[in-house]
């Protein structure tokens, strides 16, 4: 199982990475920049959405089977380079990646509790090796992209029987109840958007010097790595909830550090430090939180998934275009210090 996990998180990145890294800069040949942001915007659309269909429904094994063979089979339509066919194949993926993602991730949460990390973090390589072989190495990334979504897909049917979260298939999702968790996934991923649409340019406007900000960028993932391997030595020292509480309030001074010091290179660096709180700490610890809290395991990862990574990100990703400017770092900082709020 856990050499399962392994392959199939190094993949999915893998994928990932070709999908953020690369097919931007492909499509750019194709489509205008309008056009680019719509097909972009189709994958966080259907993670958010998909997720309401199994409110009435469990989760079965022909579902999960079905969305392992309607993302390898999208993938193909890229190939065409319509612009029409490839919105359908980014929204028939996102939708497929809703159902298998957060009920892969229930598994592994489930089975590793807090040593999830050792497990997760070989997606962080994934994603990081990727990037960095294939700015050297010149390959069509069509093709690449097909034939991770094909190895992806492969390594996603080692779970297809998987007994550990079947017992909870049925049980209904109460946001009401629990609202301060969901608030405060909203805005810290909503704060995020500023930094994955404009951390370079905002670092470039300042005079950063475009050979450090590669390795700023790294300097987030290795600390990520970092936290995914060692963090099950003390996750389990506090309860997930204040380490949700702790990852928010952080996030806060980070967002307020690139603000006040966006001229300081070792300060902007250190700020890169708190990634490991901003997402690896959060995430293990909003998944622990999730697996105890609700008894349909798979159901609440697919709502995690959707609504912080689809509906939030897409949110930010709006947002941050609005208030982009000197202050855009201020206001991401107390959008996230609002969700802190939220939390206590």
């Amino acid at each position: 199982m856990f050499i399962a996990l392994l392959t199939f998180y190094f993949l999915f990145f893998a994928l990932i990475g070709d999908y953020v890294i690369f097919l931007p800069k492909f499509f750019s040949n194709y489509f205008t920049p309008a056009q680019i942001g719509i097909i972009f915007a189709m994958m966080p659309i259907a993670r958010f959405l998909t997720p309401f269909i199994f409110l009435k429904k469990p989760l079965t094994k022909r579902d999960y089977i079905l969305s392992i063979f309607i993302a390898f089979l999208s993938s193909f339509l890229i190939l065409t380079k319509n612009f029409y066919l490839i919105l359908i194949a980014f929204f028939l993926i996102g939708a497929s990646f809703a159902v298998l993602f957060p009920y892969i991730e229930a598994i592994a949460i489930e089975r590793l509790k807090t040593k999830y990390g050792k497990a997760r973090v070989m997606g962080s390589i994934g994603f990081m090796l990727y990037g960095i072989l294939f700015s050297y190495i010149k390959i069509n990334h069509l093709i690449s992209f097909i034939v991770l979504m094909s190895l992806t897909a492969l390594s996603a049917f080692y779970f297809k029987e998987d007994k550990t979260i079947k017992k909870s298939s049925s049980a209904k999702i109460n946001f009401l109840k629990d609202y301060k968790f969901w608030l405060g996934l909203i805005l810290l991923q909503i704060s995020f958007g500023g930094f994955y649409n404009f951390f370079t340019i905002y670092l470039i406007n300042h005079g950063v010097d475009k050979k450090y900000i590669g390795w700023l960028w790294g300097i987030g993932v290795i600390a990520e790595i970092i936290i995914f391997l060692i963090g099950h030595k003390f996750l389990h020292k506090l309860p997930p909830i204040k380490w949700i509480k702790i990852s928010i309030f952080l996030t806060s001074i980070r967002w307020a550090m690139l603000y006040l010091f966006a001229n300081s290179i070792f300060l902007i660096a250190l700020s890169q430090l708190i990634h490991a709180f901003s997402f690896a700490i959060f995430h293990t610890s909003a998944l622990l939180y999730i697996s105890k809290k609700y008894e349909n395991k798979t159901l609440a990862q697919q709502f995690y998934a959707g609504i912080g990574y689809g509906l939030a990100a897409f949110l930010g990703s709006i947002i941050s275009g609005f208030l982009y400017g000197n202050k855009l770092f201020l206001y991401e900082s107390l959008i996230a210090f609002i969700g802190f709020l939220v939390m206590l």
